[in-house]
C-alpha cells in the first residue's frame, strides 16, 4: 500500500483507464479498464508511464478481461463485492480482554507481526509482500487496532467517509470469539460520524470470509478476478 490518494488518467484510441497505487499487490492498479479491443488495449498500456506491474480489478464478465489476459495478465485471486447500510448493522458483544485503540504508527512492529499472522494464507497478502503499508495508515481513514495486553490480534482500515472496509483481519488463534464484529462496529461508527450510510468491501473468496460477511448482513454484489502483469 503506498498511501497517495492521486490517480490519473491514461487514453488510447478506444481505449480509457485511471492508474494509481493498488490496494492488493504491489503493482500499479488499473481501474475501470475499457478497451475496446486488443490492438486499443495493447495502444493503453503503451501508454501507462510506469512500468509494470499492473494489476486489475475486473468481472470476470466483462468482455475485457480475456483481452487482459491475453496482454499477459493473469490471476493471483478471486475476491467478491459486498455491501450494507450501517443502520441495523448486528451489534457485536464486547470481547472479554480485548480493548480497542486507534491505530498510531508507533505500533508498526506488533502491527507487522499480527498482519502477518492474519493475512498469511491470502494471496493479497503475498502479492502485497512485507511490510504492507498499512504499517504506516496512521491518519488515513479509520484504522482500529484489538489489543490483548498489549499484543495486536486483529486489525481493521477503512476509508472515510466512503465507508470502504480494505484491511481486516485477526490472527488465528483469535477468531471467532468476536473480535471481527467489535472492529467492524468501531469502523462503522467512524463511518456515519464521517457522513457515510454505508459498508464495503471486496475480501477474497474463501468460506471463512463469506460466513462472516454473510453474518453481518451484507449482500453479496458480484465475483471480482485480481488479475497481474509481472516486470
Amino acid at each position: 500500500m503506498t498511501w497517495s490518494r492521486t490517480s490519473s488518467s491514461v487514453a488510447a484510441a478506444g481505449a480509457t483507464c485511471q492508474v494509481g497505487p493498488s490496494p492488493t499487490a504491489r503493482a500499479i492498479r488499473l481501474e475501470n479498464v475499457r478497451a475496446r479491443d486488443r490492438a486499443a488495449l495493447d495502444a493503453l498500456l503503451g501508454a501507462i508511464p510506469e512500468a509494470p506491474p499492473w494489476d486489475a480489478s475486473v468481472d470476470p464478465s466483462d468482455p475485457v478481461a480475456p483481452l487482459l489476459r491475453d496482454a499477459g495478465f493473469e490471476e493471483y485471486a478471486r475476491t467478491f463485492a459486498v455491501s450494507r447500510a450501517i443502520d441495523g448493522l448486528p451489534p457485536g458483544d464486547a470481547t472479554p480482554g480485548i480493548r480497542l485503540l486507534t491505530y498510531t504508527n508507533a505500533m508498526a512492529p506488533r502491527y507487522s507481526v499480527a498482519e502477518a499472522a492474519a493475512m498469511a494464507d491470502l494471496a493479497t497478502f503475498g502479492e502485497m509482500g512485507s511490510p504492507t503499508g498499512y504499517e504506516r495508515g496512521e491518519g488515513y481513514g479509520e484504522f482500529t487496532v484489538a489489543l490483548r495486553g498489549e499484543r495486536i490480534v486483529g486489525f481493521c482500515f477503512a476509508q472515510l467517509p466512503e465507508g470502504i472496509i480494505w484491511w481486516l483481519g485477526v490472527v488465528p488463534p483469535e477468531r471467532r470469539v468476536g473480535i471481527g464484529r467489535m472492529l467492524v462496529d468501531s469502523v462503522a461508527r467512524a463511518v456515519r460520524a464521517s457522513g457515510g450510510t454505508h459498508l464495503l468491501a471486496e475480501p477474497e473468496d474463501t468460506p471463512d470470509a463469506r460466513g462472516f460477511a454473510h453474518a453481518l448482513g451484507f449482500r453479496d454484489r458480484g465475483l471480482r478476478e485480481l488479475l497481474i502483469r509481472r516486470a
